[in-house]
């Protein structure tokens, strides 16, 4: 609809809710909002501190939040660390303006690395003290809670990201009625996607919620790869797996309408082993399944390169070695941050076949053995 053609006191034609009057009227004349502004609000918003214990838990929350670390055991990190820090992509307006709009790796100390303020202290503790406080006997609940932690911080992320909703539409000002149309329809459609993820996130987190509260974790299926050492790259992320490793498709998650299946991914290290170690649900095995047959077909020799891959296309929350990463070839790392920026760019067309061998290679890390947990390929 034209500007010309709406009324001051008409809703505004970008789907803000609000009148026209207090919107999109001469929106080319309103003064822009600087990059420091929107870092505050960005920050703020990845700030909140909230428990995400299950609701028939949260009146026996504690005032304090923990800075709950997503991958597990401080140890984890610690054997990664030099002089307490890890890389880690910190996707900050900073990082864009600073690095011409990419995710430059920057060290960053082990207090702040891989947390997120997403549950009060006491439930913290009480929850994950058989993944901080046991050694990791791939029981299946210990399975299952390092799946239940990526999750928590998926839901937590996905809806700070939510919040900003006014930030991204406010980005439109100063320019012409032109962009303002362009930058509108795009946030139409990263709202609608970002809603989606939001709304299929909590549904699955109901159900986590749940087989927690009745300690069902013979449900959890996990499929692990054990290996000599810590891996030089530790993550954790809960993610709607859209392709497998030979390139074949799983699921449309493009399909607003129904609920994808959800696959939880951590890589840390318990005592000197490393592990690797991949979550879902029953319900989730159509996607999940045939993703991991494929996974399971890569050879030892090959499998670094795979997982790295993986971690690097789907994985914000990645830490690394510092020795590691400054290591590498000057044209590893630039391909790296590329698959980094390119994973996050929601204005990049998706490549199809992504986590097919593209050529890249890493050390490579020695598979002790790989089993599977309450599943069978």
């Amino acid at each position: 609809m034209s500007h010309h053609k709406l009324g001051r006191n008409e809703r505004c034609w970008c789907g803000s809710g609000k009148k026209f009057k207090h919107c999109h009227l001469d929106r080319e004349q309103q003064e822009r909002i600087s990059p420091w502004d929107g870092a505050t609000k960005f920050r703020q918003a990845f700030k909140t501190e909230t428990c995400s214990a299950p609701d028939a838990w949260r009146s026996e929350c504690s005032q304090q939040i923990s800075h709950s670390h997503t991958v597990p055991k401080s140890g984890s990190l610690r054997k990664i660390a030099r002089n307490g820090h890890v890389y880690a992509f910190i996707p900050s307006i900073e990082n864009f303006t600073k690095n011409d709009g990419l995710v430059v790796p920057e060290l960053v100390g082990l207090k702040h690395a891989s947390t997120f303020s997403g549950f009060c202290s006491k439930h913290d503790n009480a929850i994950f003290a058989p993944i901080e406080k046991q050694a990791f006997t791939y029981s299946q609940e210990q399975c299952f809670l390092l799946a239940y932690r990526s999750l928590a911080r998926e839901v937590y992320t996905k809806k700070a990201a939510d919040s900003l909703a006014d930030l991204r539409r406010d980005a439109d000002r100063e320019t012409s009625p032109e962009e303002q149309y362009q930058i509108q329809a795009f946030n139409l459609l990263h709202d609608l996607g970002l809603g989606a993820g939001v709304r299929d996130n909590d549904l699955y987190k109901s159900t986590y919620d749940a087989i927690l509260q009745k300690g069902e974790f013979e449900r959890v299926r996990s499929y692990v790869i054990e290996l000599e050492q810590p891996p030089d790259v530790m993550c954790s992320a809960s993610i709607f797996p859209e392709e497998d490793f030979e390139g074949n498709k799983l699921q449309d998650i493009a399909d607003l309408q129904s609920t994808p299946d959800l696959l939880s991914i951590t890589s840390f290290c318990d005592g000197d082993r490393g592990v690797v170690i991949f979550s879902w649900l029953p319900e989730s095995d159509q996607a999940c399944h045939q993703f991991i047959q494929t996974l399971d077909r890569i050879t030892d020799s090959e499998v670094t390169n795979a997982l790295l891959r993986f971690f690097f296309e789907h994985c914000e929350n990645v830490l690394m070695k510092p020795d590691w990463w400054e290591k590498l070839p000057k044209k590893t790392r630039d391909a790296v941050i590329k698959r980094m920026v390119e994973s996050v760019n929601p204005f990049q067309a998706k490549t199809e076949k992504i986590l097919t061998d593209d050529g890249i290679c890493f050390l490579r890390w020695n598979v002790v053995r790989r089993l599977c947990i309450g599943t069978k390929l």
